[in-house]
């Protein structure tokens, strides 16, 4: 099950990105949406997505860990 919010973080994180990408290069707002705007909307979702991915991608790696870990104490106490 944590797999599946992992791929949720990861997709999340690559569709804020281009979001932020699309409204910095101008595909997206309308023309009379001064530029001020348009960058500093589309450089939060940018940042905002970078942050998510690599925020999911350190938190797949501790859970991975912490399984390990885990597992390692499963199989260590129990006997022959």
């Amino acid at each position: 099950m944590s797999s599946f919010f992992i791929y949720i973080g990861y997709g999340a994180g690559f569709i804020f990105s281009l979001i932020g990408i699309a409204i910095i290069l101008g595909l997206i707002f309308p023309k009379d949406i001064p530029a001020q705007f348009k960058y500093i909307m589309g450089s939060t979702l940018l940042l905002y997505g970078i942050y998510r991915m690599t925020t999911t991608y350190f938190k797949a790696k501790r859970n991975a860990r912490l399984f390990k870990e885990d597992d390692e104490t499963t199989n260590s106490n129990t006997l022959p």
